[in-house]
């Protein structure tokens, strides 16, 4: 049977934000194209158990979650705009993941097969729920990121280094200054100094392609730097525009094209990263 569960008017969610646990007012309706298992999923993981206010036409296009071409069906919702952002961010996110998945098969498993990626902060719809740690708190105890790389020798494994994944439009050789999120960065650093271990930061670039109505994200290239070489290329830290976080701003000459990750790893750059790691912890911003 079709996904068609409706929110009551006479909800007490009514014109309030789904994802929101307690209730939020939000009175904006927005509308996304999804696949009825997506949909259920959306309504489970990320929005409290409450259902779409409305379900429309069914077409063939891509779902706004999974990225995949199936059948589509609009849905609407009351959410407001700062968790719309995240949401919509969900597929983008996948689509990056999946990324450095094929990139690794493709290009580094059959040159290192000893070199095993693990994804450990995988892709995970929420509800909004009030945090009782400060980010920066959060940090110093932090142990993982986006991905783990060990070293298979017999059947033990040895962890070598973390991947921290970024994703957005922008093209590193385009641009005049990278920004990243201070409470970013300073995951960064908590995970590299609690575990040890250098972090290597991937920038995905993704596009959105269209079949009207509905629209999908691909990743077209890739660059990557470590957390050394982005530090001592920050430029500056100010407030983001129009927002209250803070963020780095860092030369992109920091970055390099992904096919020069593989001498980075004939060299074990990651070796000579943990030397100067052990002898000099990262401090947070």
């Amino acid at each position: 049977m079709p996904f068609r569960d409706l929110l009551r008017q006479d909800s007490e969610f009514w014109e309030a934000c789904a994802r929101h646990t307690n209730r939020q007012t939000a009175r904006t309706v927005q509308a996304i194209y999804l696949c009825d298992v997506c949909a259920i999923r959306l309504t489970r993981e990320a929005f409290n158990e409450r259902p779409p206010i409305y379900h429309g036409e069914s077409i063939t296009g891509f779902c706004g979650l999974c990225n995949e071409e199936k059948t589509a069906t609009l849905r609407l919702w009351f959410v407001c705009a700062f968790c719309w952002n995240v949401v919509l961010a969900y597929q983008k996110a996948f689509v990056a993941s999946r990324a450095v998945h094929d990139y690794w098969k493709d290009s580094v498993a059959s040159s290192f097969p000893q070199l095993k990626l693990s994804e450990k902060e995988a892709v995970r719809l929420s509800p909004y729920m009030r945090k009782g740690k400060t980010k920066k708190s959060a940090a110093e105890t932090l142990r993982e990121l986006d991905f783990l790389v060990e070293e298979e020798v017999r059947q033990q494994r040895t962890p070598l280094f973390h991947i921290e994944l970024k994703a957005g439009p922008g093209s590193i050789e385009e641009m005049t200054e990278f920004q990243l999120d201070i409470n970013d960065s300073n995951d960064i650093i908590g995970v590299a100094n609690n575990t040890k271990l250098p972090v290597y930061i991937f920038h995905v670039k993704l596009e959105h392609r269209y079949a009207p109505p509905t629209r999908y994200t691909v990743s077209t290239r890739i660059w990557w730097t470590d957390i050394f070489t982005l530090l001592k290329n920050r430029l500056a830290v100010r407030q983001r525009r129009g927002e209250e976080k803070q963020a780095g701003y860092y030369a992109p000459t920091a970055f390099r094209p992904i096919d020069q990750f593989i001498q980075e790893l004939e060299v074990r750059g990651h070796a000579q990263l943990r030397e100067r790691l052990m002898g000099q912890p990262l401090e947070l911003t």
